[in-house]
């Protein structure tokens, strides 16, 4: 084996052990933030252009996955280290599919919190009418929820997310795909954020100020215009201080 070969070999398993610890503290992170649901929810992973991914052991709560707790699977979801009764079906489908539909994507992520799975369930949908919300003006689609995932209902979600980057399941919750696993959670805690907002916004009975399409689209452009690209890289490393002061156990 050419030394080229050890160095390439040995990047790939450190990137591979830091995507394990990114998504263990980012399954953690939507366990401190309301995101978690008993053992319900899910976010699949790759480095970029794999032909695999990792999905976490169905059975455990957000709170106490750790790095080595997760299992790498194909693109079909079948575990590569033999059979795996711990993969999830529902988990493993939705990352897949995802996946196949956008393969610029690294990461998927599905979860609930109360206050998306409120606004799922608004005919208006969320609303563009907070900071939180403006991220969200553009690449979000609805569709029904339908808990069977059938082959007709990924169909479903794969034409959602060829344009979108957001699919909120209405009467249920919400998946999303980002380009990496700090991405991910920033949309999530946006969105459920969002949500909260527009929650308390329309329980207090009074009239709604909706900005303009051409205000609501600068306001999007202040995320994803020429300033820069809002993807959670400067949250993230403090998000993970913040976990180690708490509980480091998220990195075994």
């Amino acid at each position: 084996m050419s030394q080229s070969t050890v160095t390439n070999l040995e990047r790939s398993s450190k990137e591979e052990q830091q995507l394990r610890v990114d998504v263990a503290a980012a399954f953690r992170l939507l366990h401190r933030y309301g995101m978690s649901d008993l053992v319900a929810g899910n976010i699949s992973a790759r480095l970029p252009g794999a032909d695999w991914f990792f999905t976490h052991p169905h059975g455990h709560f957000f709170d106490e996955i750790k790095a080595s707790d997760l299992i790498k699977v194909d693109m079909s979801g079948q575990p590569l280290n033999g059979p795996d009764d711990r993969v999830h079906y529902s988990a493993v489908r939705q990352g897949a599919y995802s996946f196949k539909a956008r393969p610029d994507v690294n990461v998927v992520l599905h979860a609930h919190g109360m206050p998306v799975m409120a606004v799922s369930a608004l005919q208006r949908g969320l609303l563009p009418i907070s900071e939180f919300a403006f991220i969200f003006y553009k690449g979000v689609e609805y569709i029904e929820a339908d808990f069977q995932w059938s082959e007709e209902y990924m169909a479903k979600i794969t034409k959602a997310l060829k344009k979108n980057r957001i699919v909120i399941y209405q009467n249920h919750a919400f998946l999303l795909v980002a380009d990496t696993v700090a991405e991910a959670f920033l949309l999530a805690y946006m969105l459920k954020q969002a949500c909260e907002l527009q929650i308390k916004i329309l329980s207090s009975g009074d009239p709604i100020i909706i900005p303009s399409p051409e205000d609501c689209e600068r306001h999007y452009q202040s995320y994803y215009g020429k300033i820069g690209k809002y993807d959670g890289s400067k949250e993230w490393p403090g998000l993970l201080r913040s976990l180690d002061r708490e509980d480091p156990s998220f990195r075994d």
